[in-house]
C-alpha cells in the first residue's frame, strides 16, 4: 500500500513535469516572427544569408578611354 501510494505520487510529479516542460518549449520556439516579441529578443535563429551580387566583374579598366587627353579645373585665385 505505501508503495502504490508512492508511485502515484511519482506519476503525479512526472505528469506535472511534463507539462511544465511543454509550456518552456513552446515559450522556448517563440521569436518575433511567431509572437510580438520584438527582433532584438531572438537568439540562435538562422535568418537568411546575406544576399550576395549576381553581377560578374567587368574586363575593362576603370576611366577615360586610352589616348584621350583628360582635362582638369584649374585652380583660382577667387572662388566664387
Amino acid at each position: 500500500e505505501v508503495i502504490a501510494t508512492y508511485i502515484e505520487s511519482l506519476e503525479s510529479q512526472i505528469k506535472q513535469l511534463s507539462e511544465k516542460l511543454q509550456v518552456l518549449e513552446s515559450r522556448l520556439n517563440q521569436n518575433s516572427r511567431n509572437s510580438s516579441k520584438p527582433p532584438s529578443t531572438d537568439f540562435f535563429v538562422k535568418g537568411k544569408p546575406n544576399p550576395k551580387s549576381l553581377r560578374k566583374k567587368s574586363e575593362k579598366n576603370p576611366g577615360g578611354q586610352e589616348g584621350h587627353p583628360g582635362t582638369t579645373l584649374k585652380m583660382v585665385d577667387n572662388p566664387d
